[in-house]
Formats: structure tokens, sequence, C-alpha cells
């Protein structure tokens, strides 16, 4: 979405801004995946095909794992990028690895729990995306 508006707005879409929208994205994504893990024996009751049902749990729990560490990877790509093409690189870039902690501890909930169990992670990926996005959203403002 947000690559979408920006290009509506300026009739561009420039690199940068893909990046910029990268590990949000991927942490969003994150949200759907483990909404998919939680429900899957239902959905194949209700003939969903999600990844989750197709692949199966440890695919979606390889996948989650992936998304929210390519969010911070991500992350590690644009810091370098700034560093390398810009004087408007600081430590300040670095601010959202602060949510690095319950992005691991996410992760680990996430191969032991299963079905209702995993609700708590529903809303603590979402906690995740929100920490993670405001202190994306700080680094550039502070960096500016």
């Amino acid at each position: 979405k947000v690559c979408g508006t920006y290009y509506l707005q300026l009739l561009q879409l420039p690199t940068y801004v893909v990046w910029a929208a990268l590990p949000i994205a991927l942490l969003a994504t994150a949200i759907i995946v483990v909404n998919n893990l939680r429900d899957r024996k239902t959905d194949v009751k209700a003939n969903k095909r999600t990844l989750a049902v197709r692949f199966g749990a440890t695919f979606a729990r390889i996948e989650y794992t992936i998304l929210v560490g390519g969010g911070f990877a991500s992350l590690l790509y644009i810091t370098s990028f700034v560093a390398e093409f810009s004087d408007n690189w600081s430590w300040r870039w670095l601010l959202p690895w602060i949510s690095a902690p319950i992005a691991i501890s996410d992760v680990r909930s996430l191969w032991v729990l299963d079905g209702r169990a995993l609700n708590p992670l529903l809303g603590g990926t979402a906690i995740l995306q929100l920490l993670f996005g405001c202190l994306f959203a700080c680094s550039i403002v502070v960096s500016e």
C-alpha cells in the first residue's frame, strides 16, 4: 500500500521507497501467517487453501521466522545503504533493533505453541510491528 500510494501521488517509485516499506510489510505478513497457522485445522474443514493448510505447520513456522528475520535483515541493508550513499547516517538508524528481543521471543514462541495458544502471539506480532514501525519512523525523522 505504501508503494502504491507513493506512486499515485508522484507517478514514480524510487527504490528507496520500496526498501523503506519492506520491513513493515514483512512484519505485517507475519501477522497473517500466525493467524493462518492458528486457524489451519478449521481452514481445512472450510476448504480454505492458505499456505499453512497447503504446506503444513512446519512450513508456516519457517515462513514466519523468515518474515520476521527478513524485516530486521532488510533494515541492515537500509542502514548500510544510508551509510554508504548519504551523509545522514547515525546510530539512530539502528533504533528499530530495540524491538529485536520481542522478535526473538515471538519466533521462539511460535515454534512451541499451536491452535488457540497462538492468540497472544497474534497480538504480540502486531505489537512488534507497531513498535518496529514507530522506531523506524523515529529513526527517519530524527536523521533528517
